[in-house]
């Protein structure tokens, strides 16, 4: 039998940089639902990410056809595989789901200090980019609460919680590592 997990956000949180040490040292697949599908949908219609959020906002449709090809896709795994998307203890619930927390402040600062791969306006102060995510994430709960009626941030849904704030990634990932561990037994 595969392992399946999922990770979930606030953004910022370490996902990326855990996704990739795991599937390099564990030789697991990964699905990117964001990078996959959700982002590349945006720059197809020549949109940012934050434009394509605006959209979808009021097309239910746009996120189920996210999650149909993407459920398809792991359901069809028969190899080990990290998913990085939101609902999928909903979707597909015999996945292990984490969700990976940081602190607001540490978030705002770390999505000060990123590149945002070109994609969003560059944020003047942190107290902005705070409130920017603050008021994204706002956003996305909402519509998902309206096409699932489930929040997503509500973290008893999860089979494990990982707080990354004031963490330097080796310890997160040390974490991860051994949790992952015990679902190997």
């Amino acid at each position: 039998m595969s392992l399946k997990i999922s990770l979930s956000w606030p953004a910022w949180s370490w996902k990326s940089a855990l996704i990739d040490a795991i599937v390099k040292k564990y030789w697991m697949q990964t699905v990117d639902v964001w990078k996959t599908f959700f982002r590349d949908r945006a720059v197809a219609k020549w949109l940012t990410v934050a434009e394509y959020d605006t959209i979808i906002e009021g097309s239910p449709q746009e996120d189920r056809e996210i999650e149909e090809e993407t459920k398809q896709f792991v359901e069809s795994c028969s190899w080990d595989v990290i998913v990085w998307w939101r609902m999928w203890f909903y979707i597909l619930p015999n996945i292990t789901s984490v969700w990976l927390d940081v602190s607001p402040a540490q978030w705002a600062e770390r999505v000060f200090l990123a590149d945002r791969w070109k994609q969003e306006p560059k944020y003047v102060t942190i107290q902005e980019a705070l409130e920017s995510n603050q008021n994204r994430m706002s956003k996305v709960r909402q519509r998902l609460l309206n096409v699932y009626g489930v929040d997503f941030t509500d973290t008893s849904h999860y089979t494990k919680i990982l707080d990354t704030t004031n963490k330097p990634f080796d310890q997160v990932l040390e974490e991860f590592e051994d949790f992952m561990k015990t679902l190997k037994k």
